[in-house]
């Protein structure tokens, strides 16, 4: 009797096992693809080579569901989900595409899936030059080899602009556009070529952004993320689908549960900075 219970448990153990870790999902119904939309020139994220994070994420998905995936290209910037989830094409009548990666995870023109990831800003430096920098205010102090003031790249509206021009630093700060004009000119060029190349000698960007281009740039770098701003502002990020897609979302979060341990597996090669030693100043920004 014991034995047969024993059994029955280990059973229904299993099945209950197999229901989340099983490679069973089926698309949606009238599904053949997984549709994505992605800026073409937008690493670490997203590239036409599919070399981004969310390229190798959306792969996964694919693979889970046993489908391609396709992707339709349109800039990351204001507009975005207009133009892509939200735009209907005239010839054929769908939707551009059905999924929007690496969206804030806070409810608004999208429905999220749970987060995949989260991340802060970061100070980037070239090493070797002769000054440490592990906070905002060091770069008061630094010098560099030839005892002058260091050059600060920033991008408009960034995080640590207040900071900086609260501490006297307003004439060392050279402004970069986010976004601009040509959507082949990406955000990672404040580190991959300003920094690198000498015209500045500290460069304040995107956790993601920074920590990747430093990882690939060949001129030796030091990541510092911006933990004294404390975790709120610490952002989320998940997948985006349109409100009326439930069962697509619902069958997105399946799937991101169980691929979550190969998804922290490539985000991890992506060079994201250390949120660890992060001060604790309440409620995170969304």
């Amino acid at each position: 009797m014991i034995a047969k219970r024993l059994s029955i448990l280990l059973f229904t153990f299993l099945m209950s096992f197999s229901s989340v870790y099983a490679a069973d999902f089926k698309p949606v119904k009238g599904q053949t693809a997984v549709r994505v939309c992605a800026d073409a020139y937008n690493l670490p994220y997203s590239n036409k080579k599919l070399e981004g994070f969310d390229n190798r994420i959306a792969a996964l998905i694919g693979e889970e569901l046993g489908i391609p995936v396709e992707y339709y290209w349109f800039p990351q910037r204001i507009g975005f989900t207009r133009n892509t989830i939200k735009k209907v094409d005239p010839k054929t009548g769908r939707f551009m595409c059905d999924l929007a990666m690496s969206m804030p995870a806070s409810p608004g023109r999208l429905a999220v899936t749970t987060p995949y990831f989260e991340s802060i800003d970061v100070m980037v430096y070239r090493t070797g030059e002769g000054y440490e920098l592990n906070e905002i205010s060091d770069i008061v102090a630094a010098r560099t080899k030839e005892g002058k003031k260091l050059r600060i790249g920033l991008f408009d509206r960034a995080l640590a602009t207040e900071k900086i021009i609260n501490l006297g630093l307003a004439e060392q700060v050279e402004y970069f556009q986010f976004m601009a004009g040509d959507t082949r000119v990406y955000p990672g060029r404040i580190v991959e070529d300003a920094l690198a190349s000498g015209q500045i000698d500290v460069a304040f960007a995107w956790g993601p952004v920074g920590g990747y281009y430093a990882s690939q740039s060949k001129v030796a770098m030091k990541v510092m993320p911006l933990n004294e701003f404390g975790d709120r502002y610490i952002f989320n990020f998940a997948l985006g689908v349109r409100h009326q897609d439930k069962g697509w979302k619902a069958l997105l979060n399946q799937i991101m549960e169980k691929r979550k341990d190969d998804i922290a597996a490539i985000i991890a090669e992506y060079n994201f900075p250390s949120l660890e030693n992060v001060a604790v100043s309440g409620k995170k920004q969304m």
